[in-house]
């Protein structure tokens, strides 16, 4: 009786020790929790090297069967535990409209627009003002905000709050004097306090007038002279790829079968002309600048800015007489529609871009380049800018040039 209790105590010290590593190993005891026993766990783990937990999404359901004899649908099933679950498909992404990726591409080359801050601010600095981008910013701002007659407004809002209080029996609003002081004398001291001996009374509505003049007679003009001409050489390029017999012939000479294709033949055309017309540019804002036209630019952006923030006052409305700010801006003459904010920008963009067009690179740079300031062109609406322009480049009379269909512009700045 003594030999048999250590035979019958045997089984029940091995199933412990079996056991035990399923506690302590993260692999044996993620396969015990998939449903295999404890010693299957330790043999799958010794025999097959499994290290980690994510080793066994590399176990094949041949694994399992050659190394503890398991049955084929359970392999099966287990090894599809062990797989890794598979990544959420993303969700299908619409295409982007035709529009949107032409202005991708346009802000993707061509240079942007600068804020309000930082254009005004770039004039306050940098000692003596020179013809660079702020400056030609600030004078076709000035000039497109002239045709609208923005530079009027201080002007007729006092007229209107007089009237309005004369009629209603009561007395002016403070701001009344304010705004009278403003047109009386105006001060340029934020943006002239890097040039001495520069200030406020040589800013004269004559000097004003002749820059304004300036720019109607020679930018505008050689700024629709190059977007014609760019049309014309985007007309020449596709009037080859337009040709379905040029077209045919290019694919069979490509597979050795057809007729080579003359040198030229649908190839861009020569982007020199375009390069000539964009030095005209340069040379026609270095005319509009001479003399005294930086600062007098600097002097109406400033100017400019000032009228925009009075306008901001919301009391402004109630004061003239006008139930809202839309009825007010009627009132003052300067109305315009929604598409002159973008043209503004628009315009804007293409005359910096154009005078950029000298550091182009030659060849598929140059060419990304200019089909962007064609894309660019061709959403400024240039008879609102050509209905003012002589055939000879001038001026249409003495009364400023309008823009058709913007806005009523005033006789006075």
């Amino acid at each position: 009786m003594a030999d048999e209790n250590p035979t019958t105590t045997t089984p029940e010290t091995t199933i412990p020790d079996a056991a035990a590593p399923a506690a302590a190993d993260p692999v044996i005891a993620c396969l015990v929790e998939c449903g295999v026993d404890a010693i299957q766990a330790a043999q799958i783990k010794e025999d097959l090297g499994v290290g980690t937990v994510d080793d066994l999404g590399l176990v094949t359901e041949q694994d399992l069967i050659e190394t503890t004899g398991m049955k084929k649908i359970k392999a099966r099933s287990l090894v599809a535990k062990f797989k890794p679950a598979a990544p959420a498909a993303p969700e299908p992404v619409a295409a982007p409209h035709p529009s949107a990726a032409a202005v991708a591409v346009i802000d993707d080359i061509l240079p942007s627009v600068p804020t309000d801050a930082s254009w005004l601010e770039a004039l306050r600095t940098g000692g003596v003002l020179k013809v660079n981008q702020s400056t030609v910013i600030s004078a076709i701002r000035a000039a497109l905000a002239y045709r609208v007659g923005l530079y009027g407004i201080p002007d007729q809002l006092v007229r209107l709050m007089e009237e309005f209080a004369d009629a209603n029996d009561e007395q002016v609003d403070p701001s009344f004097f304010k705004l009278r002081k403003q047109i009386r004398r105006k001060e340029y001291a934020e943006v002239f306090e890097a040039v001495e001996g520069l200030d406020g009374t040589f800013v004269t509505e004559t000097r004003k007038k002749r820059l304004l003049d300036k720019i109607d007679d020679k930018l505008w003009p050689s700024i629709i002279a190059f977007s014609g001409q760019l049309k014309s050489w985007q007309e020449a390029w596709m009037q080859g790829a337009a040709n379905p017999a040029l077209m045919m012939n290019a694919m069979m000479a490509a597979t050795g079968t057809g007729v080579a294709l003359p040198p030229g033949m649908m190839q861009p055309p020569d982007t020199g002309v375009l390069r000539d017309h964009a030095d005209a540019v340069a040379d026609a804002i270095n005319r509009v600048f001479s003399g005294t036209g930086v600062q007098i630019a600097a002097a109406l952006a400033y100017e400019a800015t000032k009228i925009k923030e009075t306008l901001a006052d919301p009391r402004l409305p109630a004061l003239t007489g006008a139930t809202n700010r839309e009825q007010m801006l009627r009132l003052l003459g300067v109305a315009v529609s929604a598409t002159y904010p973008r043209m503004e920008t628009n315009v804007t963009r293409f005359v910096l871009a154009t005078m950029q067009v000298k550091d182009q690179a030659a060849g598929a740079e140059e060419l990304r380049y200019f089909s962007s300031l064609i894309m660019l062109g061709q959403q400024i609406p240039w008879d609102q800018l050509t209905s003012s322009v002589s055939n000879g480049g001038g001026r249409k009379g003495s009364s400023p040039m309008e823009l058709s269909g913007i806005g009523r512009t005033r006789r006075e700045l």
